[in-house]
């Protein structure tokens, strides 16, 4: 409890630090903030973070935390309008995420798929499987991160269902949930956003996390992993099929995911912005929830998984049909 205190205080002071020497942007005007709120509200989620990640884990691996510090500057970089091309980002995003899967040793193990296993048995062929893995997880993570406590929350019944599940994990969970819970307060009141910096650190981290868990416990199916991030991964791969099918381009952004679809039909009842938003993120979030809940059961049976997680992408698919009828 003495951590989280001094977690919550100390986040609380860099955020209005922060903000009063606007040292950060504070509002960006993409379209998913408007989600939120149009009033200046600090981008330091990626920030509070990387500095409590520093004081607690720096020690972990050098390297791996040089390529955090790369996704974060990236992120600001984003943020301040210095990078706007989407397509230079996802450059930039590849090039870390790529040297992250070799100085991270990292690798996908098993996908229980006999050809790709074939595939991935090669070395250099498992770290661009890796790089297009954690691509997708940060690029989701992103794209989910237009609704107060939508991206922090999902994240945040990761680390506690993993904490509960006793898994050894290569960062210290309490830790995270003293620091997710800490930024999930300050999310929630709108006293700060965590921008592309934030949300592409967060995927970065759990990516680097997850993969980790499933290279050290061989009784975890690797579909369990999948289940955990099926939702900003479906999000994100939805939308680069729905943008091509709509002949846009998948890099521009667009305010027709599901999320904001389900904040749209709430807003249209309730008429209060910061109301529907976390009503929204909390519907989404207790699916998460109960999906992980019954998944966990079952983190060792791949046909179970595989079904649950083909159930989740239909429930998506339909959810999402009759909310554009509306």
């Amino acid at each position: 409890m003495e951590k989280f205190i001094i977690i919550f205080l100390v986040s609380t002071l860099i955020n209005e630090l922060v903000f009063k020497i606007k040292l950060l942007p504070s509002f960006t005007g993409d379209l998913h903030q408007k989600f939120s709120s149009t009033k200046s509200v600090p981008l330091t989620g990626g920030l509070i973070l990387l500095v409590f990640y520093t004081y607690f884990f720096f020690n972990n691996n050098g390297l791996v935390y040089f390529c955090f510090i790369c996704i974060f500057i990236l992120g600001i970089l984003s943020d301040l309008k210095k990078i706007v091309s989407a397509n230079k980002r996802f450059l930039f995003q590849t090039i870390i995420c790529f040297f992250l899967a070799i100085v991270g040793e990292l690798e996908i193990t098993t996908t229980r798929i006999d050809i790709l296993d074939k595939i991935i048995s090669n070395k250099i062929l498992n770290i661009f499987f890796v790089t297009f893995c954690i691509l997708i997880v940060i690029n989701g993570s992103n794209f989910i991160d237009g609704l107060n406590t939508l991206s922090l929350g999902y994240y945040f019944l990761i680390i506690c269902l993993l904490y509960f599940l006793k898994f050894d994990l290569v960062f210290d969970s309490v830790i995270l949930i003293y620091i997710f819970i800490t930024l999930l307060i300050l999310n929630l009141f709108n006293r700060l956003y965590l921008g592309d910096n934030g949300s592409y650190l967060l995927g970065l981290l759990f990516s680097y996390i997850l993969i980790k868990l499933h290279i050290s416990n061989n009784s975890i199916s690797p579909y369990f992993i999948i289940l955990l991030l099926w939702y900003p991964s479906m999000e994100i791969l939805f939308s680069i099929i729905r943008k091509n099918l709509k002949n846009k381009s998948p890099m521009l952004p667009d305010n027709e995911h599901l999320h904001q679809l389900v904040f749209k039909k709430i807003n249209q009842k309730t008429k209060k912005k910061l109301f529907s938003n976390i009503t929204t993120a909390l519907i989404l979030n207790f699916y998460n929830l109960v999906i992980f809940i019954i998944g966990s059961k079952f983190y060792n049976h791949h046909g179970f998984l595989i079904t649950l997680i083909t159930i989740n992408i239909f429930i998506y698919l339909i959810s999402y049909s009759m909310l554009k009828k509306i």
